[in-house]
């Protein structure tokens, strides 16, 4: 209130009888609400956009989060159940688009605003609702950052190597769907992170290096979207190698996000994309191998889901290294017809072809 008597009283100084034109008046309803911010998003108004959003949460964030909507293919708000606002959104005209909770609307007698805009409890956010952006590299590989981020360019050489390998890969009808593109989102701090992923924290996940974020689409005739949440907190002292080893990885599971995993199965969903991500690096392959080596009991035994999640990070790297010996079993034993026995298993399939006992057992005894 304070600012605006300010700006008015400015303005009679400066324009004397003939005044200010007074702020546009705010939408009726939700309707009106959803037509004039979209209008104003699409138009670049951003007196529009600044008039629409002047709820006291949002007010912090108004500037950038605006500047961070000019960098976006196309964003569409709605309403939605108890006041909820959601925007629908594409990082580029030819991406998936995303739907995400972005906030809260209020209606009133004089009209109908933006009460709150920002991350929202329990919902995973927008890196363009959590902090200010630069987008960099592109077309096959993205990665959205805090402007200045001096590991920026390094990750978009990780993840232009990674889109490289993931694209020569032989996933076979599980890559069939991905359109070949890699998209690294570089949350400044732990706590962007965590709303990044919807949670009041991110001390689930200290021994992660990355999430594949997976978003069903709001057009049902679509796949799901996938993108790439690096962790912060255990990543800035990754070399160059072990950053494309990381984004090789993740980039597997974005490649086949089309086909989900059945429970019991990410085993071979976790061995497929670690077995992707060594095959450009030796000595991690031969460290697995090792580590592999030492989880025989007679043979190998596919770990559980729970194997991989946790802050184990010893029973973490056993459960991807076991994994990892595992599909590259099949692989060897396969050949040509490797890749359908592997979604075979991934979608929780019987594969009567694959003998992982006495392949395993065969493999421990060498």
């Amino acid at each position: 209130m304070r600012r605006r008597i300010a700006w008015l009283a400015a303005c009679l100084v400066a324009l004397g009888v003939v005044g200010c034109a007074p702020s546009p008046s705010l939408p009726a309803d939700a309707v009106q609400l959803m037509m004039k911010l979209n209008a104003a998003v699409s138009g670049r108004d951003e007196a529009v956009f600044t008039s629409l959003t002047n709820g006291e949460a949002s007010s912090g964030i108004r500037a950038w989060v605006w500047a961070n909507l000019g960098m976006l293919g196309q964003v569409t708000f709605k309403s939605g159940e108890s006041d909820s606002l959601w925007a629908n959104w594409q990082l580029t005209d030819d991406s998936l688009p995303i739907s995400n909770q972005v906030g809260s609307i209020s209606c009133a007698d004089n009209g109908c605003h933006v009460a709150d805009l920002g991350p929202q409890s329990g919902a995973p956010a927008p890196i363009w609702l959590v902090q200010p952006l630069q987008v960099l590299g592109g077309d096959s590989a993205t990665v959205l950052a805090s402007p200045g981020t001096s590991s920026g360019d390094a990750w978009v050489s990780a993840a232009q190597a990674a889109q490289q390998a993931v694209a020569g890969a032989d996933l076979g009808d599980l890559g069939a769907s991905w359109d070949g593109t890699l998209t690294v989102e570089l949350p400044k701090d732990a706590s962007a992170f965590a709303q990044l992923l919807g949670l009041a924290s991110s001390a689930d996940y200290t021994s992660t290096g990355a999430v594949t974020r997976i978003e069903g689409s709001p057009d049902s005739s679509l796949g799901p979207a996938a993108y790439i949440i690096v962790n912060p907190q255990t990543t800035a002292m990754l070399t160059p190698d072990e950053q494309t080893l990381l984004i090789t990885h993740e980039g597997v599971h974005v490649a086949t996000a089309d086909t989900p995993v059945a429970s019991g199965a990410a085993w071979v969903s976790e061995g497929l994309a670690e077995s992707v991500a060594v095959a450009g690096s030796p000595s991690t392959a031969a460290d697995e191998q090792t580590l592999a080596k030492a989880s025989c009991n007679g043979g190998l035994t596919p770990p559980s889901d729970a194997a991989f999640g946790g802050t184990d990070v010893a029973g973490q790297n056993a459960a991807y290294a076991v994994s990892q010996v595992l599909v590259g079993l099949i692989r060897a034993h396969l050949g040509a017809e490797a890749m359908p026995a592997i979604s075979q298993l991934w979608q929780g399939e019987a594969a009567p072809q694959v003998d992982l006992v006495a392949w395993s057992q065969a493999w421990c005894s060498n």
